[in-house]
């Protein structure tokens, strides 16, 4: 599994927690049962390793919070809450998640979850380019069934993104549900390119939000690229409150980055509308993306 396809989102703020302690070496036991074949990834708040799984005899991932960071409430709170949802939750396009342990010391939750044999979305944009259009409604249509299953259950992902996708045999697979919300909770969580308007402003969040990520994740796999990537996450307000452009602009028109067929284009610039009520439901794009290549969602994965 790539690096990149196992990364939570906090932010770019500055480390104030003390000084850092050091990630496990290979060979080291992260907790009872599981020992660390590598150190994938430091981020500003957790630490994420590949695993040797003895009760499995597999390997898996394994992401908890670093050593300095033990006492962090609400970090631990949303590892305990994502560790819940993906030990309960299941969909073919969804990761799984195997337990959630308590590490050795310093004693911290550890979210264990399979290890995908595959690459990223993101990685694939990086490598190929632009996908071809079908390869791109496949993947809507498969994005729209576990998105579908996560709002019925009463969550909204919040952060769609070609990085939360793994590409596994023509199968897309979602992660991540570090920032998932429920229906109706006020959330600003979520990556700077890919967040909706109302994640911007803070509002009630509703599975319209998961539609404006799902859009952006088409756009950019569509064109390779995002309609803010000139624009710095650091730009700040003269106020000093950090400045959102998708709260205060609409997004070019897809067709402007790359000739497609209408109908695909109308549908990922339907999923941005500014207004969250003007936005198709993940049911709809389903059956718009269907309608227009032909693919019956049955075997589209």
């Amino acid at each position: 599994m790539l690096v990149d396809s196992l990364s939570y989102y906090y932010g770019e703020q500055e480390n104030d927690w003390g000084p850092p302690g050091e990630p496990l070496a290979p060979g080291e036991q992260l907790a009872a049962g599981y020992r660390v074949v590598e150190h994938l990834r430091r981020g500003s708040r957790l630490d994420v390793y590949d695993l040797w799984s003895e009760e499995r005899s597999c390997r898996c991932v394994g992401k908890t919070l670093r050593p300095e960071r033990a006492e962090d409430e609400t970090g631990t709170g949303w590892l305990r809450n994502e560790g819940l949802l993906l030990t309960t939750l299941t969909h073919p396009y969804l990761v799984r998640g195997y337990e959630t342990v308590l590490t050795n010391e310093p004693v911290r939750p550890a979210v264990v979850t399979e290890t995908l044999p595959g690459h990223t979305l993101g990685f694939l944009i990086e490598q190929h380019g632009r996908l071809r259009p079908v390869d791109a409604a496949v993947l809507g249509i498969q994005l729209c069934s576990v998105l579908g299953y996560l709002h019925r259950q009463g969550w909204v992902h919040l952060d769609v993104k070609p990085s939360n996708v793994v590409e596994v045999g023509g199968r897309a697979v979602l992660l991540d549900l570090s920032l998932v919300c429920r229906i109706g909770d006020r959330s600003s969580g979520g990556t700077f390119d890919y967040l909706s308007p109302e994640q911007a402003r803070g509002d009630e969040m509703t599975p319209a939000a998961d539609v404006w990520g799902l859009g952006i994740t088409l756009y950019e796999t569509l064109s390779g690229t995002t309609p803010w990537a000139e624009v710095s996450h650091r730009e700040r307000r003269s106020d000093g409150s950090r400045r959102y452009p998708q709260a205060e602009s609409s997004p070019a028109p897809l067709r402007r980055h790359r000739r497609l067929p209408a109908a695909l284009s109308r549908t990922v610039d339907a999923c941005l509308a500014s207004d969250p009520a003007a936005r198709p439901s993940v049911q709809e794009v389903s059956e718009a993306l269907t309608s227009w290549s032909g693919i019956d969602p049955v075997t589209a994965g």
